[in-house]
């Protein structure tokens, strides 16, 4: 190496300059004596030893390699790069027309004791003597139409001699059945980055006698539930949304999980009636605080969002005055979260055209979800005060109704495929619409049942229900045994 030649020459130099000798001092003269030209190594220190010539050459192979190497990779960088630009223009040019089917098909099996309704006739005016003059005592009701639920949608086995819900779809006359409760589908369609279009519908085959000339419905239907425009504008302090059309009340908890491929158990509530049905109108719910756990919602509707297998709800209103409705919850980080909320409407009574006859009703509601339990509980309170003739029985002129209920409902995931459960709920009710009908209800059930989980498409649950009649009306036979299979896609 160049290098180890320089010092080679340089040590040469230096042993020629250190070889002379001086001559003695009685001599006065200095001699040179003669120098071996061959160089010598400093006798004082050895010079360290470089890498020798492979080494260097090795490592500059391996630097050359690692250019390669980095020039490669910034290659493909730069075509990944294209590639997701590519991507993210072509996601924006087709994000308008975005959109998913799902549903669920729900089939099962139910039996009900006694003809299969959740009412009886006061005959004789035995146990409501007051009526005895006004109401003929066929029409004195005893008993909740609704109590002998069989699916999730609420159809009730048989509705029996049932004056104020006259739609029998089931119509099960005391007899047990396989059922296919529906066929649901569910629409969403993106149109924008900040809106969307959501539909949901269930197709609900039912039988029907062809050959009676007076049956009064069609068999088949096609119930619509939802079907709304959501738009999410964006914001910074908190989430908004806001939706219009056949859309989801804000009373309560219940309604966010009334679908069978959702609900926890097979049958609603005794006070769903109240708080699941969907309104037509408008609604904003937005979350506030850096958690988003302030929860707040309001809405304005043609009416309630009482259930439309009850009553007293319409798509179309029938008079100008509309209902108002609110909810204001915060989520507390227990568990999973513990969320707490109070609701309340007011508006005109539906189903009657008058604007100074109104409706209310307010509520609370609590869900807790923790470790591998679940629990739920709402309370509802209401009052629907219609309106009398001067002279004759009350209620004559639009029907009046005063309610409360409450449930509480208990779940724990034992496994990953099995979650007992537990439901208590109480219902009381006055319903009267003058010589019409009146309805005296007070029932405490009690639900035990079993969900099983198959992956993540297949839901089959099990349940049993316990009526029992409270407030001086007698105990009859309507006890639900009932299950439901679900498959959703």
């Amino acid at each position: 190496m160049p290098a180890l030649s320089a010092l080679a020459a340089l040590a040469a130099l230096s042993g020629l300059s250190l070889a002379a000798q001086i001559q003695p001092a009685d001599r006065g003269v200095p001699e040179v004596t003669s120098v071996d030209p061959t160089p010598q190594a400093l006798p004082t220190q050895a010079l360290p030893e470089g890498p020798d010539q492979a080494t260097l050459q090795a490592f500059e192979r391996r630097l050359h390699a690692i250019e390669a190497e980095n020039a490669e990779l910034r290659g493909q960088l730069d075509t990944l790069r294209e590639d997701h630009n590519f991507l993210d223009q072509n996601f924006q040019r087709i994000l308008p027309l975005t959109g998913r089917v799902g549903g669920y098909i729900d089939f099962g099996y139910f039996w009900v004791g006694g003809d299969g309704s959740g009412v009886r006739s006061d005959i004789g005016h035995v146990n409501f003597p007051q009526h005895e003059d006004e109401i003929p005592d066929s029409w004195v009701f005893m008993g909740d139409p609704l109590s002998t639920a069989i699916n999730s949608r609420g159809d009730p086995a048989d509705t029996g001699e049932s004056r104020q819900i006259t739609f029998d779809g089931v119509d099960s006359r005391g007899k047990s059945s396989f059922l296919v409760n529906a066929l649901n589908l569910s629409i969403f369609a993106g149109i924008g980055k900040y809106s969307a279009v959501e539909g949901l519908f269930d197709l609900v085959p039912r039988g029907r006698d062809v050959a009676n000339p007076n049956g009064l419905f069609l068999g088949d239907y096609l119930d619509i539930k939802l079907a709304y425009l959501r738009v999410s504008p964006p914001t910074k302090r908190f989430d908004l949304d806001i939706m219009a059309g056949k859309i989801n009340p804000v009373m309560g908890y219940e309604y966010r999980i009334q679908e069978a491929s959702d609900r926890l158990t097979v049958t609603p509530s005794l006070i769903c009636r109240y708080t699941c049905g969907r309104p037509v109108g408008i609604k904003a719910r937005a979350r506030f605080l850096s958690s988003r756990s302030l929860i707040a919602a309001l809405s304005l509707t043609n009416g309630s969002g009482f259930s439309e297998g009850f009553g007293f709800a319409s798509d179309v209103d029938s008079n100008h005055f509309k209902t108002i409705a609110s909810r204001l919850s915060y989520v507390i980080p227990v568990g999973a979260g513990l969320e707490i909320g109070a609701s309340g409407s007011f508006g005109a009574q539906d189903l009657q055209p008058s604007d100074s006859i109104y409706q209310w009703n307010y509520g609370v509601d609590l869900h807790l979800e923790i470790a591998n339990l679940e629990f739920t509980t709402e309370f509802i309170h209401g009052d629907l005060r219609g309106e009398s003739e001067a002279v004759g029985p009350a209620c004559g002129l639009a029907p009046c109704l005063e309610f409360v209920g409450a449930y509480g409902l208990l779940a724990y995931r034992a496994q990953n495929w099995l979650i007992p459960y537990f439901r208590t709920d109480w219902r009381s009710a006055h319903h009267q619409s003058g010589a019409s009908f009146v309805y005296h209800s007070d029932v405490l059930r009690f639900t035990p049942g079993f969900r099983f989980e198959f992956g993540t498409h297949v839901i089959m649950k099990i349940e049993y229900t316990v009526n029992r009649e409270l407030g001086g009306v007698p105990q009859f036979p309507d006890d639900v045994f009932t299950t439901s299979v679900v498959a959703r896609i």
